[in-house]
Formats: C-alpha cells, sequence, structure tokens
C-alpha cells in the first residue's frame, strides 16, 4: 500500500502545469451536453479543502483509504463527459448515452485495472495518459476515432455544435442544447418543459472558475436577438424581486453584470466572500462521508474501481450502505442507566 502511495505521490508532482485542452474528438457528434472538470482546481478550492481536512479527521481506520483516494485524484488532470439524450418514451426522457474521457499523469494502463471487468460498461486506454468510458456503438465509434485521428463527423450538426464555447477553458463547464434541458423535466416533446420565455433558447452554456473569489458566467444563446432580449428582462426582474425579498440577495445582486450581445445573453458574477464563507461551512457542516471521503468526491471515484460506472446506474463510486442488522425482529434500546434493554418481538 505504501508503495502505491508513493507512485501516485510522484505522479502528482507532474501536475503543476495548467491541464491540457480536452481532445473533443471522443465525444459524440451529436452531443445534447458537454462538461469538463478541471479536477485540481476543484480540489483545490477552499470549500473542498475543507471538506478533506474534515474526512481526514473523521477517518481514523480509513485513514489510508482517504490517502489512497486523494493520491489517485491528484494524478487526475481533467474529466470530460459527452451525453446524447436518446428519444423520448411514453412521454418520459430517454436513457442517456454518456462518454467519459479521463486525462492526467497516471499510468492509463494501470488505472485501467482498476476498473471492474464486468458490467456493460467499458474502460479503453486510448492513450498514455488518457481513459475513455462508456459502452455500446458509440463507445466503440470514440475508440476508433481516438486511435486514427479521424474528427467526430460534422454532417447534420447545428453551427452552435459547430463553434468552439468561449466559456470551455473553465474549471467547471457544461453546456447544453434547449432540447436537452426541456427533455430533463420529463417533456415528450422539444422545449415542451421549458418555461414561455425560454422557447427561444438553442443551448445553454455555464463556467465556474474556482478561486478565493470564484466566479460564474452564464451564456444563453437564442434564436434571434428579440428572444435574447426577452430573457434579459426575465434575469434583470427576478434579481431586482430577489433583491427586494432578501439583504443577502440584494448585495449579492451588485456583483452581478448582465448584458446583451446580438442572439446571446451573457451574465457574469463574482461570488462575495461573505458567501464563500457560508458555502464552506455548509460543505464543512454536512459531515457525511462515504467511507472516510467527501460526498462530493465519492463518484469521482467510482472510475477507480469503487464501484462500477455506468449510464442510468448509481451514481459512479456510491458504497452501499450496511444491511439492517438480522435479529429477528427484537427491539434494542440503549442509553439506559441500567444497560440495553431487549423486546422480544411478538
Amino acid at each position: 500500500m505504501a508503495r502505491i502511495l508513493l507512485l501516485f505521490g510522484f505522479c502528482s508532482l507532474a501536475l503543476a502545469q495548467a491541464p491540457p485542452q480536452t481532445d473533443w474528438r471522443f465525444a459524440h457528434p451529436n452531443a445534447d451536453m458537454k462538461m469538463s472538470l478541471n479536477l485540481q482546481a476543484l480540489l483545490n478550492s477552499p470549500s473542498i479543502v475543507k471538506a478533506i481536512d474534515q474526512a481526514k479527521a473523521q477517518a481514523k481506520d480509513n485513514a489510508m483509504q482517504v490517502e489512497l483516494g486523494l493520491a489517485m485524484l491528484k494524478t487526475v488532470d481533467r474529466v470530460s463527459i459527452s451525453v446524447r439524450q436518446k428519444p423520448a418514451v411514453d412521454g418520459k426522457a430517454g436513457d442517456m448515452d454518456v462518454l467519459v474521457q479521463v486525462t492526467g499523469a497516471f499510468d492509463s494502463q494501470m488505472i485501467a485495472g482498476f476498473f471492474p471487468s464486468t458490467g456493460s460498461s467499458k474502460v479503453q486506454v486510448v492513450g498514455p495518459h488518457t481513459l475513455l468510458i462508456g459502452d455500446g456503438d458509440s463507445f466503440a465509434q470514440a475508440v476508433e476515432r481516438m486511435k486514427t485521428g479521424a474528427p467526430a463527423p460534422a454532417a447534420g450538426l447545428e453551427k452552435a455544435d459547430l463553434e468552439k464555447d468561449e466559456l470551455e477553458q473553465s474549471d467547471i463547464w457544461l453546456s447544453a442544447s434547449s432540447n436537452f434541458l426541456a427533455q430533463q423535466g420529463g417533456a415528450a416533446s422539444p422545449m415542451g418543459n421549458l418555461p414561455p420565455v425560454f422557447q427561444g433558447l438553442q443551448r445553454l452554456s455555464v463556467g465556474l472558475n474556482l478561486s478565493e473569489s470564484p466566479e460564474i458566467n452564464l451564456l444563453l444563446k437564442a434564436r434571434d436577438a428579440n428572444a435574447a432580449a426577452e430573457m434579459l428582462m426575465i434575469f434583470q426582474a427576478g434579481t431586482g424581486q430577489l433583491a427586494q425579498l432578501n439583504p443577502m440577495a440584494g448585495d449579492a445582486a451588485k456583483s452581478l453584470t448582465m448584458k446583451q450581445d446580438g442572439a446571446s445573453v451573457r451574465l457574469h458574477f463574482v461570488v462575495p466572500p461573505e458567501l464563500v464563507a457560508l458555502a464552506q461551512q455548509q460543505v464543512a457542516s454536512a459531515g457525511s462521508t462515504q467511507g472516510g471521503l467527501p460526498t462530493q468526491l465519492a463518484p469521482l471515484l467510482g472510475g477507480f474501481g469503487r464501484g462500477g460506472f455506468a449510464p442510468g446506474k448509481p451514481s459512479p463510486g456510491a458504497i452501499a450502505p450496511e444491511p439492517p442488522p438480522q435479529n429477528g425482529g427484537k427491539i434494542v434500546i440503549y442509553g439506559l442507566d441500567d444497560g440495553p434493554k431487549v423486546i422480544p418481538p411478538k
């Protein structure tokens, strides 16, 4: 175990440089949603640092597990995700076809060995420091593109899908089509579950940069300038109402800027220090751990053998709770002065 920790410790030294850009050739040619996570920025953010410190303090017998998990995470630069929404069935959103690319300073062959060998999800080494996770035909096609260097076919894609998103290099980035957003509520028809004012929305992008003063960027691309103007008015009205209802929201609104740029609406928000402190307190006080690890980090360990990753399945890294004791239905009351009292079943 010590050798493994030492190995991952040496690998983590290579992370001093900025994470490389995502090679999106792996993604679906018609992805409904893309997401990219700069894992090192997340691990070094104040809120997560506090959660990690608390997990270490509470770990006790699981301290080695915590250290091993963190050592593994420190070798990962970026996790990138591509999702294609399958058609809705009987008014319910269809399943999601998910592809995941993991890049970092790790030995990809060694990390691949941590994944379960059973299940529908597959893991493929596509580079010295790159893993691809997925299943089905889309996974096989993505592996082929990565191996041959061929780009994803552009036929049938909308212009918005071909343009490079200006927020992509954020620490946490998400870009989703309006159809994808609408179906998450179970609507069978495209756009059916979005408020009327957002019927003109084509794509939404969110970028979060983590630092002592985190910043959030929101980019909405509408079908035309009129639709963008309507969305901007809704945001402005909603912000004004929040400021009247909550003084803290009013103060926070001073750090928010909103503007229209043709058919696009841009929002930029620098999180005030008091909200940062409040978020840190909430994360630290949550105290929820899974195997001695913060719940925010547990899903990230799913790809390292702590639970198989499969689209539509429970979150990666989730650890099943212990089964209730098989005591024949007896009721045991603890904390009494004369010791535990057992009530036999009737």
